[in-house]
């Protein structure tokens, strides 16, 4: 009997998790429309040739850096199946395509695994601004990334958007650390046990984006002792036996209690070494 466990995302991103086959999933229909660029691991639908080709060029690239970043592999095999990036130039068809509402979504991820292969990789994207790629493509597709290292189960949430949330762009990260940041100095930050514990997004607006911000910064201190590979090792551990194992073995850091200096210690977004794909 397969173990079944459902996580659902009202959030800008993150996963549904159904035992296996499983299902990492924020898309709730397919909507029909054409493919106007194709590359060896990506397609491109809703917008027209030139822009589709440059958005996966850039789709191409961002993915190649995830993974020498992330997962230790400079040169990827290519994603078979392809993932679809559906771009979106209204908030009536990002809604319908994702059931969330562009003012609290700009983007959404769905996985679906067959056994230990992955089935369906698929991203859907607000494409509304003046921008020819979309603000939260490169987030979303470090979770597809994310996924050929989690095939099993689905990462902790604080993790998962954390580290997607370092490709952001640098504005973007320094709003998030802000919210934080005011959370913190006003007492209303989240407490190290809730934010590793939490299975699903806080239910209001503001909370979601301290969580978003808290997380980034509790991965950014992390990753700042011993790089970004070890970070996604450790989690790998922690999702498979528990976070106190996993610390002292990645980091040597005795209990749970040590992650706390990562409120008072974090690096400024600036000092992160991501790349950052114009």
């Amino acid at each position: 009997m397969s173990n079944s466990r459902s996580l659902i995302n009202t959030a800008p991103t993150g996963w549904r998790v159904v035992g296996k086959p499983i299902a990492w999933f924020l898309g709730a229909v397919s909507i029909a429309s054409h493919c106007f660029a194709a590359a060896p691991s990506v397609a491109v639908y809703g917008v027209e040739p030139g822009r589709s080709a440059a958005i996966a060029t850039h789709a191409e690239v961002v993915r190649r850096e995830a993974f020498t970043c992330l997962l230790r592999d400079s040169q990827p095999r290519p994603w078979a199946p392809r993932c679809s990036i559906h771009v979106h130039r209204s908030k009536h068809s990002f809604a319908r395509a994702v059931g969330a509402q562009p003012d609290h979504a700009r983007g959404a991820t769905s996985i679906e695994f067959s056994g230990d292969d992955v089935s369906l990789r698929r991203i859907d994207v607000m494409g509304d601004g003046t921008d020819v790629i979309p603000d939260a493509l490169a987030h979303e597709l470090v979770h597809v990334v994310l996924a050929d290292r989690f095939r099993e189960y689905a990462p902790p949430r604080w993790a998962d958007e954390g580290v997607a949330m370092l490709f952001d762009t640098a504005a973007k990260q320094s709003g998030h650390e802000a919210d934080f940041r005011r959370a913190h100095d006003a007492g209303s930050a989240f407490s190290l046990d809730d934010i590793l514990a939490l299975e699903h997004y806080p239910g209001s607006p503001a909370r979601q984006r301290v969580f978003y911000g808290q997380s980034a910064a509790l991965v950014r201190w992390l990753i700042a002792r011993e790089g970004a590979a070890v970070f996604v090792d450790f989690v790998d551990d922690a999702v498979r036996a528990d976070v106190a194992t996993a610390l002292k073995r990645h980091y040597g850091l005795e209990s749970l209690a040590s992650l706390d200096a990562a409120w008072k210690e974090v690096p400024q977004v600036k000092t992160l070494a991501f790349v950052q794909v114009q």
